[in-house]
């Protein structure tokens, strides 16, 4: 049976708000993953050519990359996939419990010096919404360029107890990505860390 093509709307950039609207026109029959901080799109319009049951929104704060984003969508054509503009903190917070399959954050701003690390997205606030957004069985899939980056995000995951660490790998287009790209050219150690969410 031919998958059902979602409706929602390719055009317009979308801005949180308009969430509720766009969750309510993905086909029942797939899956929903999400992007925190699609950047220019890299990543999630190749790995929306692979995923057809799956639908993928990616968020970004900044203008003007959502807009490179929206452009690779239809530029191929992708009719599973959407930007939002915003805040990815206010997102998580109005996504709907358990309704989301996978979230994706691949080299997030890493803060490096020691009194900035608040700022850091994966932090525990965060991580308790995207946990109760999550399905039971669902993934956050992580990757950063910083070690310390990836211990906290790993620490985060073992005490939330709402986790457990698993053995995904990261998908391929991860490392296709502007940023995987450019850190693999140079050498640069790249570290990845899955986690599951246990069932209820």
């Amino acid at each position: 049976m031919p998958v059902k093509k979602t409706t929602a709307p390719q055009v317009l950039l979308n801005n949180v708000g308009a969430l509720p609207e766009l969750l309510s026109n993905i086909a029942a029959n797939m899956l929903l993953e999400i992007e925190i901080g699609c950047g220019n799109g890299h990543f999630l319009s190749r790995y929306a050519e692979k995923k057809e049951l799956s639908y993928l929104i990616g968020v970004e704060f900044k203008k003007k990359r959502c807009l490179k984003a929206l452009k690779k969508i239809q530029t191929y054509k992708l009719t599973n996939a959407a930007i939002i503009q915003g805040k990815a903190e206010e997102l998580i917070e109005r996504l709907p419990a358990n309704s989301v399959d996978k979230f994706h954050i691949y080299f997030p701003d890493p803060w490096p010096k020691t009194k900035h690390r608040r700022r850091r997205f994966l932090r525990m606030t965060n991580l308790e919404n995207l946990c109760r957004s999550l399905k039971p069985g669902g993934e956050i899939l992580f990757c950063s360029d910083i070690y310390d980056y990836y211990l906290q995000a790993k620490l985060l995951f073992l005490i939330s107890g709402k986790l457990r660490l698993s053995e995904i790998p990261p998908p391929p287009q991860v490392l296709k990505s502007i940023f995987g790209r450019k850190f693999l050219s140079v050498g640069k150690k790249i570290f990845f860390i899955s986690s599951r969410k246990l069932a209820d």
